[in-house]
């Protein structure tokens, strides 16, 4: 039996990597392990057990995950840890290898384990304990988990929502489909009943998420997709903004676009990676449309969505890119102005079709195309925020911000100030604003509020109410 008596919960910390797909998957096994009495701790206090939730996609990501769970053992090795789980996606792509790396590793946990977590977490503080409890079912998963009685880790007036998982796109340079399976969508009343919970658990920003949301009931043969979710979504009374996230351009369709258009709750705000745009590259990632079917595309969604803030993700150094066909990136992006852009280097992985293409390009080039991408993108962005300037916008308020951290952003601490975002600004991955208010408002988080732009730090925005 565990060490811990009645009177002393069973501690546990949470460690979660990579992107909000993840954080889904934490946020239900932290509710899982709340609801069965388990005391949840800061990532540095000392417990009983820490759970590694872990991100695999690309090379960067693993080395990632590595170092933190090297810091974790080194933890257990000292006594401010006693059980390491590793899951999530590394644990599902590289399975017993993990023990083999780190063999002080107590459990590594397929995706298909998450909610069995709690029991799985009592039978290692048991006398028997466990060692490597993978059983995962890699490629052959079934139902979307269903998400719902998560504890959200997020600020309270806003969450993610599942609405599919996995792929079948089948892009060359992709491991999702060898992580975390084909392409399935939730459910529409499950997707309406966590939307609910959500609501009435003070989420007034919903961030539709999923590999590919776009392809939203594409295997449901019910006739119902994106669209028709968008529209039952936009129903729920509490919510006041709906943002869809990572559509992919082969699959957003004319009535999606229609729908995101007139759905007053639907922000104009659409992140669509397209990864490149020289028709030899789209080719070799197996990417579906052309080059001018791109631009044709793009050139639909700004004439239905007049406002619309367009967020996109670019992949470099892919093999066989030749100068010519990164001068054609370059060029687009220039054109295109596009409101926010990531950018990532090629990763080789030994799993994907691209992986066995000639041509693959040196480090030291992939480094200097990444370099040049991202500085347009800067100077775009720049100017993009600068034309915002004593212009009135809605902001949500997110959450309150501390004198310190005013002082260290280069703001006046004898104000107050506030965090929020305008409906072109998404969660975590784009810019905020800093807000100055009345210290006498009373403020809540998810309030809406019209504020003039007076400036920008960098990519953030500062504003007063106007």
């Amino acid at each position: 039996m565990n060490n811990n008596t009645e009177n002393e919960p069973i501690k546990v910390s949470f460690v979660t990597l990579g992107c909000a797909k993840n954080l889904v998957d934490s946020e239900k096994m932290l509710g899982l392990l709340g609801g069965a009495g388990f005391m949840l701790t800061g990532p540095d206090t000392p417990c009983d057990v820490t759970i590694i939730n872990t991100c695999g996609f690309i090379e960067e990501a693993r080395d990632e995950a590595m170092e933190n769970i090297e810091e974790v053992l080194e933890r257990k090795r000292q006594g401010q840890t006693k059980i390491v789980i590793v899951t999530g996606c590394l644990a599902q792509l590289w399975q017993g290898e993990l023990l083999e790396k780190q063999p002080e590793i107590d459990a590594v946990l397929g995706l298909d384990r998450r909610d069995k977590i709690v029991g799985i977490v009592n039978e290692l503080l048991s006398d028997s304990g466990l060692a490597n409890n993978l059983q995962v079912t890699k490629g052959e998963f079934r139902d979307v988990a269903n998400d719902q009685g998560r504890l959200r880790i997020t600020e309270s007036c806003w969450g993610y929502l599942r609405i599919s998982e996995g792929c079948d796109q089948k892009c060359t340079f992709c491991t999702i489909p060898f992580i975390r399976g084909n392409f399935r969508s939730k459910p529409m009343d499950a997707v309406i009943e966590e939307a609910k919970e959500l609501a009435n658990d003070g989420v007034v920003e919903l961030n539709l998420i999923g590999q590919e949301t776009s392809g939203y009931g594409q295997d449901l043969n019910d006739g119902y997709g994106l669209a028709e979710l968008l529209v039952e979504l936009n129903k729920i009374e509490k919510l006041k903004w709906i943002r869809v996230l990572y559509v992919h351009p082969a699959t957003l369709s004319d009535k999606i676009i229609e729908a995101m258009a007139k759905l007053e709750k639907v922000v104009p705000y659409i992140d669509i990676p397209l990864q490149h745009i020289s028709d030899n590259i789209l080719k070799l990632m197996n990417r579906k449309l052309t080059k001018s079917q791109t631009i044709e595309l793009l050139e639909k969604i700004r004439k239905q969505i007049p406002d619309v803030t367009l967020r996109t993700t670019m992949l470099v150094g892919f093999p066989g890119e030749t100068d010519d066909d990164f001068a054609q990136l370059l060029e687009f992006v220039k054109e295109c102005r596009f409101d926010a852009l990531s950018a990532f280097m090629y990763s080789f992985e030994k799993e994907t079709a691209s992986a066995k293409l000639p041509g693959h390009i040196d480090e030291e080039t992939q480094i200097k195309r990444y370099d040049a991408i991202m500085t347009t993108q800067q100077e775009i962005a720049f100017e993009l925020a600068d034309e915002l300037t004593d212009k009135t916008i809605d902001c949500m308020i997110t959450s309150a911000l501390f004198d310190d951290e005013a002082d260290e952003l280069g703001l006046d601490p004898d104000y107050r100030w506030v965090t929020g975002r305008h409906q072109g600004q998404g969660p975590e991955v784009d810019s905020v604003c800093y807000i100055t208010v009345d210290p006498d408002l009373e403020l809540t988080s998810g309030d809406i509020l019209p504020i003039k732009i007076i400036g920008r730090l960098d990519y953030d925005l500062v504003g007063e109410i106007a």
